[in-house]
């Protein structure tokens, strides 16, 4: 009888030592749903990239496409951050690139001048700071015509994340602008 309670005991404070405050697993439909929007989104910026030649795709929008799919509540998944602080950043990477060079350094303040764009403008969106790393090094298109593909690369992310998210009946966006 107490090599029970010992167990139990022993139980109970592994349960309470991997217990969680995390909110609840999706369901299967919803993992399903936006794994498929993501694929579908990335799948398309990589086909126009591929057309193209031009770099529609870069890394920091398939993190951009996590937040729109997986966390659609979230102030960082709404359209007006999204596109707005992909857009801001692109222009700051920008700006700061034409105005200092395309140094390391460079992009590292880029990177740090964008949050700080995007918060005074309450389009934070923490993937987009990368955006303007990129728009800064050059790694990808220089100039204003990096703006326009992060622009429209941002806006297919949010299309095709609403889509997604009226299969799954799920509130988003939650507010446009």
């Amino acid at each position: 009888m107490r090599t029970e309670v010992t167990a139990k005991s022993g139980t109970g404070r592994l349960r309470a030592l991997v217990a969680s405050s995390a909110p609840p697993r999706s369901s299967t439909q919803a993992v399903a749903v936006a794994t498929a929007a993501s694929a579908v989104a990335l799948l398309v910026l990589a086909g126009l990239t591929e057309l193209t030649s031009e770099p529609f795709l870069i890394p920091p929008l398939a993190a951009s496409m996590a937040l729109v799919a997986g966390a659609p509540q979230l102030p960082l998944s709404q359209p007006r951050n999204v596109i707005g602080g992909q857009v801001i950043s692109a222009l700051v990477g920008v700006l700061v690139g034409l105005a200092v060079g395309s140094a390391l350094w460079a992009g590292a303040l880029s990177g740090a001048l964008a949050l700080g764009a995007m918060m005074l403008a309450r389009m934070a969106h923490s993937p987009a700071a990368a955006t303007a790393v990129i728009g800064t090094t050059g790694t990808a298109v220089a100039g204003w015509e990096f703006v326009i593909l992060v622009a429209a690369s941002a806006v297919i992310l949010v299309i095709v994340g609403a889509s997604a998210h009226r299969v799954n009946k799920t509130a988003y966006p939650v507010y446009l602008w």
